[in-house]
């Protein structure tokens, strides 16, 4: 005789049984129908693939080396070897009477090996000696050139190990103040900035003020003593934009060691992930944002 019957949509469970057992039955009914009605489906997991694969080793004759840039003097590169992952670019634009070697070698000493650090060369001087040359830039728009050259043939050579992306983009002194220039092309690009005693009339309130708001994202000044209210000055501007912006104060020696170390220990600031602010204006109150706020990837 049928002694129980438990039925879960389409699933049913029947027992035919002596009737004196239908209760065991009974609940054997429920606790095999329950499961099918709550029962989710089995999803297969896929293999995780990593979205960075690995690379082989980068392998260079040393830590620093030549890029040829096409219709412009070479540069020098400072190379992260043994990189096995895409490693972002760091370019850094030396002062009025230098070498790009000189300038690589402190950069790599404020932003550490991980990284590819570009110092184009820029323009000999015509009153340095063969035994001791100088370079230095010509016009801002000349830099910008030579600067796009020398990032094409850096991502032209070393391909998959150069990461997409934004810049960190560094200058000292006159290189400064071209960097600065070269920064209003695109600002989600150029998007962390570091000025190294820049001039005075290098990075102007009005530039300050659209920096963060069409896509800019920290910028650190550093200088002397004598420079320190100007660049004060200058961040707090910046940062009404609704960018992140720094002030530091630096000895008088340039970029010999203690000025390195004490860059180095802000570097991380600098290219820490941006936190988006509103834009406000000179009162401090805030205002719509005109461009995009995150960084973006050069076109």
């Amino acid at each position: 005789m049928w002694c129980s019957r438990a039925t879960c949509g389409t699933i049913s469970v029947v027992a035919r049984r002596d009737c004196s057992h239908a209760w065991v039955w009974a609940v054997v009914s429920v606790f095999l129908a329950l499961p099918a009605c709550h029962r989710k489906p089995h999803v297969k997991k896929e293999p995780s693939v990593s979205a960075t694969p690995r690379l082989a080793p980068l392998a260079a004759a040393g830590w620093l080396v030549e890029l040829d840039v096409p219709g412009f003097g070479s540069a020098a590169l400072a190379v992260p070897r043994a990189a096995t992952q895409p490693r972002p670019i760091v370019v850094a634009l030396h002062g009025a009477a230098d070498r790009p070697e000189w300038s690589c070698g402190a950069f790599r000493g404020i932003a550490g090996p991980s990284a590819f650090v570009l110092c184009p060369r820029g323009i000999r001087r015509a009153d340095s000696s063969e035994s001791d040359p100088r370079f230095t830039f010509g016009t801002a728009d000349d830099t910008s050139r030579e600067l796009r050259a020398a990032l094409g043939e850096l991502k032209r050579k070393f391909g998959r190990y150069v990461a997409s992306g934004p810049i960190a983009f560094c200058g000292f002194e006159l290189g400064a103040d071209h960097a600065a220039w070269i920064a209003r092309e695109e600002p989600s690009f150029f998007a962390r900035l570091l000025l190294i005693e820049p001039g005075e009339l290098a990075w102007s309130s009005s530039q300050a003020a659209l920096f963060g708001r069409q896509g800019g994202v920290r910028v650190l000044f550093a200088g002397s003593a004598s420079n320190r209210d100007s660049l004060e000055l200058k961040a707090v501007l910046t940062q009404r934009s609704g960018a992140q912006a720094l002030a530091i104060g630096l000895d008088e020696g340039g970029l010999g060691p203690v000025n390195v170390r004490r860059l180095a220990q802000s570097w991380s600031w600098l290219v820490a992930p941006g936190k988006p602010r509103e834009p406000e204006n000179l009162a401090g109150n805030a205002l719509s944002v005109d461009g995009p706020k995150r960084e973006q990837r050069a076109p």
